[in-house]
């Protein structure tokens, strides 16, 4: 019987899920467009009362689209340093926050055989030159080592905001806007389709997150988040449209999220100034049903009329 209000992994299990990722950045004089796809296997390993002993394995990353080849070759040297990644071994606390990388050795060791390979390669590009310095000083650190393995996008998806939280709750918490631009305050409200606790025999339940701005977007915001297209817009008229969403339908009894999307949005100017972006995770299982001691499977539906006002979709803090 689960006695406590708060979203949490419970119990082990291995899954395998695809996230896919589009996203939409409008800068004035560049517009940038991109849909990605990751495929990852995900275990549970071990649940304790303090934290989650995990293993995670990037399957694929494969750049399904894009309009610009500038983003081709990103998405290629990303993919390149990726492989330092792709077999992580971690103990998280049940919020999602990596205590510790527990396979550091074979990280390293990863590192030290791509590093060989490209320096046998760099030559005059002097863009990949300062990817290598900039890894190499990463690896030399277990500290870094561990930041980067927090910024994994399936870690900030699976857990976003939502979990060892209890439900309904608000929150507090200081990030940055979409454009990386500002610091700021911003509210996060969470939400459930039940109340909780509730019976083990539920199964799944679906969980809503939305994070806006803590304070009324001003001038003095516009100015300090938009002061490098000031000489193209008139940034003190600019009303922003700024917000998160998440969705997510969790088998409740384990913790195992089924289906769940992200949306990020920013909108300065309609047109002409904005970054959206829309995550997606699917597992593969899907979402299951339990209904009279039967088990059906089912899809993560939106609202259509806000899907027809937003076509893509999100990031995270």
């Amino acid at each position: 019987m689960i006695n406590d209000k708060k979203i949490l992994i419970r119990k082990p299990f291995n899954e395998q899920y695809t996230i896919t990722i589009t996203s939409e950045l409008n800068g004035v004089d560049v517009f940038v467009s991109s849909v990605v796809q990751l495929r990852y296997d995900f275990t549970v390993i071990s649940v304790n009362e303090i934290n989650i002993e995990v293993r995670l394995v990037q399957l694929d990353n494969i750049l399904l689209e894009a309009n610009n080849p500038m983003v081709r070759e990103v998405a290629q040297v990303s993919q390149i340093f990726g492989r330092m990644y792709n077999e992580l071994h971690l103990l998280l606390d049940h919020a999602g926050n990596v205590i510790s990388v527990l396979n550091n050795n074979l990280i390293l060791s990863k590192w030290k055989q791509t590093k060989t390979e490209m320096e046998k390669h760099v030559l005059s590009n002097e863009d990949l030159k300062h990817a290598i310095m900039l890894n190499d000083n990463i690896f030399n650190s277990p500290e870094k080592i561990l930041i980067a393995a927090q910024a994994n996008e399936f870690l900030r998806i699976y857990f976003g905001q939502a979990f060892d939280r209890d439900v309904p709750s608000k929150a507090s918490l200081k990030g940055t806007n979409i454009f990386n631009t500002i610091e700021m305050q911003w509210t996060t409200d969470l939400t459930c389709s039940v109340e909780l606790p509730a019976t083990d025999s539920i199964g799944s339940i679906t969980l809503n997150t939305l994070t806006k701005p803590s304070e009324r977007l001003a001038e003095k915001f516009n100015k300090e988040a938009y002061n490098q297209f000031a000489d193209k817009l008139d940034i003190n008229s600019l009303t922003v449209d700024l917000y998160q969403k998440e969705t997510r339908v969790i088998d409740y009894p384990t913790g195992k999220i089924q289906e769940a999307e992200v949306e990020k949005i920013e909108i300065a100017d309609i047109k002409r100034l904005y970054n959206k972006l829309h995550y997606k995770l699917s597992s593969d299982t899907g979402i299951v049903i339990r209904q009279g001691g039967q088990e059906k499977s089912a899809r993560l539906v939106t609202d259509s009329k806000q899907n027809a006002e937003s076509n893509t979709r999100f990031k995270f803090f």
